[in-house]
């Protein structure tokens, strides 16, 4: 599910994991693969967002020059 995602989809599932974790009784395998899928969800909006910056530090460094 993570492959192709798109930071804002992936920011709100990820969200919607969290709300599940703190608000719901689950079971321990529900929740251990809600948690697999949100760290996986977490690395993925990490990458995204550290190659926004990389993408910006680049543009704003040749407007400079």
């Amino acid at each position: 599910m993570t492959k192709d995602i798109n930071f804002a989809k992936a920011l709100a599932r990820l969200e919607g994991i969290v709300e599940k974790l703190e608000g719901q009784n689950l079971d321990l395998e529900e929740a251990v693969d809600l948690l697999t899928e949100g760290v996986a969800l977490h690395k993925k909006c990490q990458e995204k967002l550290k190659s926004a910056q990389s993408k910006i530090d680049k543009l704003l460094e040749e407007g400079v020059n």
